[in-house]
């Protein structure tokens, strides 16, 4: 009682601690994780208001992860990851704009697309996915595992493949009647298959003389930020920003080995090959884990497709090596253990058989009496046949089969099978003729980066990095300290600097950098590299500024070329009466080339030159047009001729192709980028990944 008396009487006090210790937990996570308390909690990106969830996200970059290492392929783990946000974002926007349309699948629509009438293509993948003949089979496996003998840990993962597989189907569905609303409305009528057949039907040949801008002297034309102003505002939206972007520069070191490191790499290729040449097999390398060897039998056919190891293998006596190859910091060596002459294939007959060994003795009987082996091996006896089976008697992976066969005559079936119960039966039906075999080992060596030169490196750029603190430093001081720097834009989407694998820790550092701010050393051996970032500019706004060092370098050289085509045109305006005379007033020469109005480039004057194809396209033949302003140059031009001999207008033909390049179809394959149009992303991914 004594005690809880003394507890009642410090109760405030306790209240007190209790809050305090508490406070402090919630300040404590605060600070530490960033995505609690006001934070992103478990959003990893938002777009358009809609949430996409950390723990759908990591399980679909699980399920790309393992599909990409199923196919052999090695992604950088944060481009990876990208991938999987950017296609959970298309699909947030689409199921949106589906449900905004009234769009939906019945139970009915769906039953008929996975077991019903439908079910052609999800049969198709359960078969290739899952060895399941066909969808209804797949379900019953999934949901009756009883049935099949199924355990339940393997029946859940049928069950979670299933409902994966219903909402995939789902999202086919819903895309194909996404598609068919539009495919009625997005489509030619006849005006429109015409201007397009007419748009490339006619072909104009022109002669031509162009004087390109970079004639005239640059700093003869001054250009204004009131110049340059004018056209970033006229062309402004060709720079709207998706998401926050953070201009830098980099310095990228490679760790490769020093020329110290390259003549240490070759001594200890020169004496492995005096260990090798003076001892027993590979006994000289034992001592020497930088070298790997394989040892392996190759025919002399295989011998003669490799130049390099058949000259070498040509002069080697059997128990000497020699190198074969250097390729950069790789050295390929090779030792003659031995060689002989024997065939290096078979085909072969197999069967393995159930039932006790003289029931296996009577199938072999049957077989050399002339029984087809087609017909034994429909005996309920016979497990699995195979006939004309090819088999490599080099190949490691039949040793076994190699002792099995050794000496035995072709055209026989037999068994080496003494067992009581089951057993083989093999029939060699055919030999290859004897050819010479090398018995070698191949031993490789890769010059490796030293421990010191690795770390030279690093403390290199470390000591470039603590003398140069600012961007502007970082950038103005590189060549002499003999590195170089080079541009890149970043945002929360970027996965990696400048297409660096495994360089996400430096997005990461950049998107949460000030203004003028140099980053760590990042990297290490594993990595490859050594990299450090200075973060040049920060746009937070709707558009790239024109202050963007690229974009401030285009809009000033468009503008100058602006003042320089209007002098040209100015100069010459009225003064020649035929392209010859303004070729010589240009102090050029006259050209031909060939314009057609559906065409991207025009030979000889360049890309995206529309307003000269729009001259061409309503210039009469004969007529002088010019001079003009091009993208290049100042251009006067005359048309020749206009061919119209193409394929004639078939209304059906000019519609298919008039969906491809601007109906429906085109529409479906930019539908990302659609729907998306002006909608902000906000991508956590950095709170997330650093």
């Amino acid at each position: 009682m004594a005690t809880l008396e003394k507890i009642r009487s410090k109760s405030v006090l306790l209240l007190i601690i209790v809050g305090a210790g508490l406070l402090a937990f919630i300040i404590g996570d605060f600070f530490t994780s960033g995505r609690t308390i006001f934070g992103t909690g478990t959003t990893i990106a938002k777009v358009d208001g809609q949430k996409i969830d950390i723990q759908e996200f990591q399980r679909r970059v699980q399920e790309a992860s393992q599909a990409a290492q199923n196919q052999g392929q090695r992604m950088d783990q944060s481009v990876l990851q990208q991938q999987v946000l950017n296609s959970m974002i298309a699909e947030k926007l689409f199921q949106q704009e589906v449900k905004d349309l009234g769009l939906t699948v019945t139970d009915q629509e769906l039953t008929e697309m996975m077991v019903g009438k439908n079910s052609q293509y999800v049969d198709r993948m359960v078969q290739q996915q899952l060895g399941a003949p066909d969808a209804a089979t797949a379900h019953d496996m999934a949901f009756n595992p009883s049935k099949y003998g199924i355990q339940q840990a393997q029946a859940q993962q049928l069950q979670a493949y299933w409902l994966d597989l219903e909402k995939s189907m789902e999202r086919m569905i819903l895309q194909q009647k996404f598609q068919n609303l539009f495919a009625g409305t997005l489509v030619a009528n006849d005006l429109d298959a015409k201007a397009l057949y007419d748009d490339n039907a006619a072909t104009a040949h022109i002669v031509y003389a162009k004087q390109d801008y970079s004639t005239l002297k640059d700093d003869e034309f001054e250009v204004s930020e009131s110049d340059i102003n004018a056209i970033y505002n006229k062309e402004k939206n060709r720079y709207a920003l998706d998401e926050p972007r953070r201009t830098v520069n980099y310095i990228a070191v490679n760790i490769v080995p020093s020329e110290a490191d390259v003549l240490a790499g070759q001594k200890k290729v020169e004496d492995a090959l005096v260990a090798l040449n003076s001892t027993p097999e590979m006994q000289g390398i034992a001592d020497m884990p930088e070298f790997v060897a394989d040892r392996r039998k190759i025919s002399q056919t295989d011998v003669d497709k490799q130049a390099r190891l058949k000259a070498t293998l040509d002069s080697l006596q059997v128990g000497h090596a020699a190198l074969v190859s250097k390729m950069g910091n790789d050295y390929a060596i090779a030792k003659l253990l031995g060689k002989s002459s024997e065939s290096v294939s078979v085909k072969m007959d197999f069967m393995a058989v159930q039932g006790t060994k003289a029931q296996v003795d009577s199938l072999v009987g049957l077989l050399n009496s002339g029984a087809s082996l087609d017909s034994i091996a429909a005996s309920p006896l016979v497990a699995q046949s195979q006939k004309d089976m090819e088999v490599s008697l080099l190949d490691p992976n039949y040793a076994s089969v190699k002792e099995i066969i050794e000496g035995r005559a072709t055209g026989v079936y037999f068994t080496p099978d003494t067992i009581a119960e089951g057993g083989r039966i093999f029939r060699i039906s055919e030999r290859t003729a004897p050819v010479t075999v090398y018995d070698i080992a191949s031993v490789t060596f890769t010059t490796e980066p030293s421990n010191t030169t690795v770390n030279e490196l690093d403390a290199a750029l470390r000591k470039y990095v603590e003398e140069n603190k600012t961007a502007e430093a970082f950038v103005e001081h590189a060549q002499e300290a003999g590195y170089t720097t080079f541009p890149a834009s970043v945002s929360a989407s970027t996965p990696m600097i400048g297409n660096l694998n495994d360089s996400h820790n430096a997005v990461a550092w950049v998107m949460d950098a000030k203004k003028g701010q140099v980053s760590p050393v990042f990297g290490d051996l594993q990595t490859g590299r050594f990299l450090a970032v200075a973060v040049d500019d920060i746009y937070d706004g709707d558009f790239i500024p024109a202050r963007d060092s690229q974009v401030h370098n285009y809009l000033t050289g468009k503008a100058r070329n602006d003042k320089k085509a209007a002098k040209l045109i100015a100069d010459y305006q009225g003064k020649a009466n035929d392209v010859a005379g303004y070729a010589k007033l240009m102090k050029t020469s006259v050209d031909t080339t060939t314009v057609n109005f559906g065409q991207y480039m025009i030979s000889g004057l360049g890309m995206n030159e529309s307003a000269i194809m729009g001259k061409v396209a309503n210039a009469q033949k004969g007529a002088l047009v010019g001079p003009m302003q091009g993208n290049n140059g100042v251009i006067v031009l005359q048309v020749t001729e206009i061919d119209k001999e193409g394929r004639p207008f078939d209304l059906e033909e000019s519609t298919i192709r008039f969906n491809q390049q601007r109906g429906a179809l085109r529409m479906m394959n930019s539908l990302d980028r659609i729907l998306l149009g002006n909608k902000k992303i906000k991508n956590n991914i950095n709170t997330f990944y650093k």
